[in-house]
Formats: C-alpha cells, structure tokens, sequence
C-alpha cells in the first residue's frame, strides 16, 4: 500500500509543479479594520496598493496557464484600493475562464461598486466577513467597522445581485473563537436563507503570532490548535504541508511568498519584477522550503515553526498519501 501511496504522491506533485491551482494577488496591503484576530495592523510591510504595472506583469504570466482561481485579495481589504473596480475589469478581461474570488470586511464596499461588479459580472463568488450577529459582538471583533453599514452594504449586495440574477455567488463567514461561539448559532441561522453559503471557519492563530482564542473547555480545540496544549503547533504536521504545491501569494509590491499566512513574507520565494511567476513555481528556492517540509523539518522555517494549518489539511487526500 505505501509503495502504491508514494507513486500516486509522486504524480500529484509533478502534476502541481506545472504551476499554482490557485493565486492570491495583494491589491492592498491596508485595512480599514483592526480585527482582533488579524496580523495586518501589526505588519512591518509596507502598507500600499499594488500597481497596475505590477498587475498587469502578473497577468501576463498566467495567459495560457492551467489556473483555476484567483483570490482578488490577500492581507488588506481590496476595497481600499481606489482602482478596485478597475483592476477587477482588467483580470476578467485577460482571464475570462478563471475563477474569481472576493473577500472584504464590506465596509467599503458600497452601493456603486456592488452594482458595477454584479451588473458586468465581475466575480464569480464574494464572501462578506462578518463575525457576530450583534452589534456588540461584531464591532468588539471587528474594530473601526460599523455592523449597520457593513449588514446593509451586504443586503445590498444579495438583493441586486438576486434582482439582476447574475449568480455571482454570495457567502458569509463567522470564525468559530471565543468572543464569537455564542453567537455561531444565530449567525448560521439568520444568513442561511439569505446567502448561498454560510461558512463556520475554525480560529488561525496566523503562525503563532496570534492569542489563542480558541475554546479552553473544548477538547476538540485543545486536541486540534492551540501551542498552549502541545509542546509545539507543528507536531500535527506528520505530513508536508500542501500550501506550497497549491497556492502562490503575491504581495502588493510583487513579491512572492511561500504561503498566505506568511504575512510578512519573511519565506519568500521570488519577485515578479525579476521571474516569471512559472520559473519561480518551479524555482529553486520553493523547492527547498518543500523538501524541509518533506522531511518534517517546520522547525527549520521560521514561518512554519509555530504554524496549525494541520488542523485544516489533515483529512485531504494529500495528508492521508504521506
């Protein structure tokens, strides 16, 4: 069986080597929020939008290649970005067959930009970020947010989107932590009917830079995330973690980094303005950080070493053929 295991996993990685499944382009490094389980606020990056040269290099490098989706988002909210509306256009005018996917904090999002993107179909899915059902829960969470403009900024959204009948797909997410559990259940409830999806995520604690704020009286947390109930994150990483065979982050300024929870980019594996983003999919440095991971040897990263993405890849496929 492990003989059968390592050919499968051997094809599987050739066939990811070819290039990324999945994009995630920084349109903004900034925020307008200061959520309480965000490094962004905190972050050394410079905090910027990333340039339309820039978008348009990154794009040049993905015509004719095997992507699947792009992520019009990383650390920042792309709603700050002033030329949103204008990069999204760009994206889907070069890439009309991949998927493409939004999500904001919807503050910022507005009237005019929700009919722009729904009227000339500009995404494919949008999630809205909106952790609490009440007032009090969401704007303890979700700093500098007003819960009335970002609840109606989403109704908007749903209600053209329905009246337009462009099925861009709407989704909302919760995370399931500490100050929000109580309300987890309301939350699923009141969007249930509303939205085409109502996601539940567990609590990151983005490579231990984080407080904990998973349940303390939840064996299933206690089992699954914190470093404060095993001597290290990683060592539910018995297998090579698939970030790195998967998705490729490209920060406002182009450079690119090993995984999206590197928010500093302190692993990066390239920049655009000096690589095609194949040669640095296929490069050197990557394939290194891949091999430590082989081996097992997170310690060795300083932007793995403390990380829990376990707790969100141990059940694939990809896992289970380690």
């Amino acid at each position: 069986m492990k003989f059968f295991k390592n050919i499968l996993l051997s094809l599987l990685k050739k066939y990811k080597r070819r290039f990324p499944k999945v994009l995630s382009i920084e349109f903004s490094s900034a925020c307008n929020a200061k959520c309480i389980m965000c490094p962004q606020p905190e972050m050394d990056r410079k905090k910027e939008n990333m340039s339309m040269e820039t978008l348009e290099k990154i794009l040049d490098d993905c015509v004719g290649q095997p992507l699947k989706k792009i992520n019009l988002f990383w650390m920042g909210d792309s709603t700050v970005d002033k030329h949103m509306i204008e990069k999204f256009r760009l994206v889907r005018k070069r890439l009309p067959n991949v998927k493409l996917y939004l999500s904001t904090n919807s503050q910022l999002l507005g009237e005019d930009r929700s009919r722009k993107i729904i009227d000339e179909k500009l995404l494919d899915v949008i999630n809205f970020d909106i952790d609490g059902f009440t007032r009090k829960t969401f704007e303890s969470v979700r700093v500098r947010l007003d819960f009335k403009k970002v609840v109606d900024n989403v109704m908007f959204f749903i209600n053209y989107n329905k009246q337009k009948q462009a099925k861009i797909e709407t989704r909302v997410t919760i995370i399931d932590m500490q100050p929000t559990k109580h309300e987890v259940k309301k939350f699923v409830e009141h969007w249930t009917p509303l939205v085409d999806d109502v996601n539940v995520n567990h609590y990151n604690t983005w490579l231990g830079t984080q407080e904990e704020r998973n349940y303390d009286s939840d064996e299933h947390f206690k089992q699954e995330h914190s470093n404060r109930y095993t001597e290290s994150t990683t060592e539910g990483f018995n297998f090579s973690c698939l970030h790195p065979w998967e998705e490729m982050v490209i920060g406002a300024d182009g450079r690119v980094g090993l995984c999206c929870l590197d928010y500093e980019l302190s692993a990066e594996i390239g920049d655009i303005q000096g690589n095609t983003l194949k040669e640095i999919w296929q490069g050197d440095k990557v394939d290194m950080y891949r091999k430590k991971h082989d081996e097992l040897k997170y310690h060795e990263i300083e932007a793995c070493k403390d990380c829990n993405a376990h707790t969100f890849q141990k059940d694939k496929l990809w896992a289970k053929l380690h």
